[in-house]
């Protein structure tokens, strides 16, 4: 009998260590999922089990001076720019140990970059992962082009489940685009030019469905659409195809083939396209060239640009 306890005893204790070994793991989400330069940065520190950690304790790697030491989850930093930039550790105290986990703050600066597109294709096309946080009442959207293409292409899409083309910038014709919102656009006629690079900003507010294009920093006559409607938030936004349906579905006959630069989008309506034009610095962006979230699919590629 005394044996048996004994043995019994042996095993609860063996058990304890393997409980207190076995810490649940800490994961850090950032809010927003892609921080964008000028906008507040909260970084929450998870951690599973009951009862939770008592204590976070909030370190930046290669300092020993804490950022933030008490039983708040949640660590927030000022608005983005490059002296933020670092891995941040999260150490969560808990009747289970310690579960340490970090995070990398980047910015993934494109200055001088392009996107080369150097076929027409079906399935090569670049992802942008920023999404916008809530429906938009109204945005801007600026890209630089490059192509010597006679026929129709797509050059920014953003699709949803309600409508493929929620939002689309696409050049009909060498004279003229269309800008669509919630599946209906409007055409905008430009004047022909010699071949180089294009840039061009759209911009929609749903207050008075009021539709803008600025081509090469100058003006066209607005148009209406849409008037009162509410973008989604919930979107796949794409480079160089034209989304038949939400992330797929592409026409070889519209795919883009040269070179893009540049690309940002707001959600407000911007009214200074000449400093946008001109490589000005911006931030408070949905997404942006200076910190750009991006994933390459297919016969898509990042170069340097070419100067001339």
């Amino acid at each position: 009998m005394q044996k048996l306890q004994l043995w019994l005893l042996f095993l609860a204790g063996l058990s304890g260590a393997v409980a207190q070994t076995d810490k649940p793991a800490a994961r850090i989400q950032p809010r927003p999922p892609y921080p964008s330069p000028g906008r507040e940065l909260q970084l929450q520190c998870d951690v599973p089990g009951d009862p939770g950690p008592l204590e976070f304790l909030w370190t930046r790697e290669g300092s020993d001076v804490p950022l933030q030491i008490n039983p708040d989850r949640i660590l927030t930093l000022p608005p983005v720019g490059k002296n933020e930039t670092g891995t941040y550790i999260c150490t969560a105290t808990s009747a289970w140990g310690r579960s340490v986990a970090k995070y990398s703050l980047e910015m993934i600066d494109l200055l001088r970059k392009v996107f080369v597109f150097p076929r027409a294709s079906n399935d090569s096309y670049v992802i942008l992962k920023p999404k916008p946080e809530q429906p938009l009442q109204s945005f801007t959207v600026c890209l630089r082009s490059y192509t010597d293409l006679p026929r129709p292409y797509a050059l920014f899409s953003y699709a949803t489940k309600a409508y493929d083309n929620e939002i689309l910038l696409f050049k009909s014709s060498s004279g003229e685009y269309r800008l669509y919102v919630g599946g209906e656009f409007v055409t905008f006629r430009v004047p022909e030019t010699r071949m180089d690079w294009e840039h061009v900003c759209a911009g929609w507010e749903s207050a008075t469905g009021i539709a803008e294009l600025w081509v090469n920093g100058k003006p066209l006559p607005r148009k209406g659409l849409r008037r009162g409607y509410s973008v989604s938030a919930e979107a796949v936004i794409i480079l160089g195809q034209e989304q038949d349906s939400s992330g797929s579905g592409f026409d070889l006959y519209n795919s883009f083939t040269g070179e893009m630069t540049d690309v940002y989008m707001w959600d407000h309506v911007l009214y200074n396209m000449k400093s946008i034009m001109w490589g000005g610095s911006f931030s408070r962006y949905i997404f942006g060239w200076n910190n750009l979230h991006y994933e390459l699919v297919g016969d898509v590629f990042l170069k340097r640009r070419l100067l001339f």
